[in-house]
């Protein structure tokens, strides 16, 4: 390991829109490299000691670099994961796949307590009518629909790729694909506002 080789790597992960694959331990050796670098300046005159106190100068430059730009793919890896994508992460070191798994739990619970509530509002429950009480502060996407549910539903995956428990007299906002299977099935009903029923605004 030396500068030469930290900046053909740098020249090359600024080149690939992925992850380039690296030895294992390529911060282990990096962090020794600069480890070796400080001990032989400790063991030299000034004027040598200039010279490696500018090498390491340029090393910690260059890591740096490859780091934050390996950091922006492995941001974008685990955004992609928490939205739903199968694929594994290519190409990272052991720290690198933790910090990954680490990024894309935290996203997940990001979604589930920011973006959900807004996108998939829960309306509440009501015992003696299907009427929405406030209908023109709720927003329903023209692929959503506002339903009740009429008995207890285990946990499905719907069609926005988001976990669903529900249970009986909950009023919810479901995909439109999801709510029809379920209304064939007898399970829950379109919430109405009168005698019409409530339609994607």
């Amino acid at each position: 390991m030396n500068l030469d080789d930290l900046r053909l790597i740098q020249v090359n992960e600024r080149r690939s829109e992925g992850l380039q694959e690296l030895e294992r331990d390529f911060y282990g050796q990096v962090r020794a490299y600069i480890k070796a670098l400080e001990e032989d300046k400790n063991k030299l005159e000034t004027s040598g000691a200039m010279k490696i106190d500018d090498e390491l100068r340029s090393v910690r430059s260059v890591i740096e670099g490859i780091f934050d730009r390996r950091i922006g793919k492995i941001v974008k890896m685990a955004s992609l994961r928490a939205s739903g994508s199968q694929e594994s992460p290519k190409g990272v070191t052991p720290e690198e796949l933790d910090l990954f798994e680490q990024l894309t739990d935290l996203i997940s619970r990001s979604r589930t307590t920011i973006l959900d509530p807004v996108i998939m509002p829960k309306l509440g429950k009501s015992e003696s009518s299907l009427t929405l009480q406030n209908p023109s502060n709720v927003k329903i996407r023209k692929e959503f629909k506002a339903v009740r549910v009429l008995e207890d539903i285990p946990v499905f995956v719907g069609a926005d790729g988001r976990n669903y428990q529900l249970s009986k007299d909950d009023l919810v906002i479901l995909p439109k694909l999801n709510f029809k299977v379920l209304c064939d099935h007898h399970v829950v009903m379109p919430v109405k506002i009168g005698s019409k029923e409530y339609e994607d605004a």
